[in-house]
């Protein structure tokens, strides 16, 4: 049986059309890992988990092919970014 912590999550948020600019729902699916850091992100920065996925799915300097990938890359971004100013 697979551990909670390595389910995928599939959940409706609703995110800006970079190119149109119209506000449309959409699903993601994350692992609940992934679910936990992004609630976590967002409570240290007073945002909504709608607001993060809006700024990753824009981010111009954002590669990845998906929307979801984009939000992942972005998760793990701000924690490796953390993580580089504690080094420092």
């Amino acid at each position: 049986m697979p551990q909670a912590s390595q389910t995928l999550v599939n959940r409706n948020i609703s995110v800006i059309d970079p190119a149109s600019g119209e506000l449309h729902r959409t699903s993601i699916r994350l692992e609940q890992i992934e679910w936990v850091a992004l609630r976590n992100i967002c409570a240290e920065e007073s945002i909504s988990i709608n607001e993060f996925c809006c700024r990753a799915n824009r981010d111009a300097h954002r590669k990845e092919h998906s929307r979801t990938s984009r939000i992942r890359s972005a998760i793990l971004s701000h924690y490796l970014d953390r993580e580089r100013r504690l080094d420092s």
